[in-house]
């Protein structure tokens, strides 16, 4: 499903459109119009991920459609890190042989690049990567509230603040530098700044950065994960209870429908319980770090991991979300969210699709 909505999908066409019909004062995303085309979608790269343990388990595809006025008429796509990607855009959105050292196709190259090391396309982790690099778009391409932006950052503050004390070696560090070191630590740019706490965690020099912009990741992913309790609750319980039909079926049809939500109960709980270990484990270490002079060993191994936990959660937190999406958008229109047997024989094929980390699978679901 192309639409808003999931942290798997962003559509950008639909969120332009929409901003250039009310006439926004700063409806761009991009420099170049064309390219507000473009709908991005986040997926499992399950090939690259065997091959080296090293890579991104996620990776960013682009669905460029052939009519903007109706992106369901068909399209291509392709990679990002694709060596043809400047060949498709010119193409089918008529760039006009723009070369990457053309100024406007560099910073919206640039845009994409940001957006693609990103395990999932959340609006509060598009906007503020983006920000972080200079680059403003209008908050509608976000879709998230000044008071919820503020309630994150006040989340992942609170879990910052414990660990950059206990890395000061002064009260008159700790009450002149606190503030200044979880900017940077939130930042996750300036190395030199940030080297007492990365001689006081024994951080490799080399990976330092990346484990302060995956912890803050991990904080984001932590929120969202218990914000989204009760929403999961509900589509569990339908799963359970409610995702049979509301007409008669034939038994072969009937056993059919009952393997596919078997197999769908199993995928969910599957990615549930790999967010749900995360969380847990990292609220448990955070808290003997706090506690117990033994628990900092501990809590400092997880974070020397924290790029892979990173995108771990944010791949199985985004087919959660993305899962969730598709059931309230299919369902919605029905009574009780009871379906017709061919409804939900679709909708439970979509949501195997999301829940799967098949890259098959997943590239098949968001045309449904």
């Amino acid at each position: 499903m192309l639409d808003s909505g999931s942290s798997r999908v962003f559509n950008c066409n639909d969120r332009a459109r929409k901003l250039l019909e009310d006439k926004a004062a700063e409806p761009y995303f991009f420099r170049m119009p064309k390219m507000h085309g473009l709908i991005l979608i986040k997926e499992a790269n399950v090939q690259a991920a065997k091959r080296d343990a090293s890579s991104p388990i996620v990776q960013t595809k682009l669905y460029l459609p052939y009519n903007q006025d109706d992106v369901y008429e068909g399209g291509r796509s392709i990679m990002f890190h694709d060596p043809r990607l400047l060949e498709i855009l010119n193409e089918l959105f008529g760039l006009k042989g723009a070369t990457p050292a053309e100024p406007d196709l560099q910073h919206d190259l640039k845009i994409l690049g940001i957006l693609d090391r990103l395990p999932s396309l959340d609006g509060f982790l598009m906007r503020d990567a983006l920000e972080l690099d200079g680059i403003a778009a209008n908050d509608n391409y976000f879709e998230v509230s000044g008071a919820e932006r503020a309630a994150i950052y006040e989340f992942i503050r609170r879990k910052f603040e414990p660990l950059v004390r206990a890395a000061c070696d002064s009260e008159s560090t700790i009450t002149n530098k606190v503030d200044q070191l979880i900017e940077k630590i939130w930042e996750a740019k300036d190395q030199e700044a940030l080297d007492p706490l990365i001689r006081a965690f024994r951080f490799p020099a080399d990976e330092a950065l990346a484990i302060f912009a995956s912890w803050k990741g991990i904080n984001f992913y932590t929120y969202e994960y218990y914000r989204g309790k009760a929403q999961r609750e509900q589509f569990g319980l339908w799963l359970r209870d409610r995702a049979t039909p509301r007409n008669f079926v034939s038994k072969p049809d009937q056993d059919y429908l009952n393997q596919m939500r078997r197999t769908t109960i199993e995928r969910f709980r599957e990615q549930w319980n790999a967010v749900e270990a995360i969380a847990r484990e990292y609220e448990s270490l955070y808290a003997n770090f706090l506690r117990m002079p033994e628990g900092v060993v501990k809590f400092l191994d997880f974070l020397r991991r924290a790029r892979e936990i990173y995108w771990r959660m944010g791949d199985s937190l985004s087919k959660i979300n993305h899962a969730i999406h598709c059931w309230e958008s299919v369902s919605a229109s029905f009574a009780e969210r009871r379906l017709p047997a061919d409804k939900l024989t679709s909708l439970l094929e979509i949501l195997q699709m999301v829940l799967s980390g098949s890259d098959k699978m997943a590239t098949a679901v968001v045309w449904q």
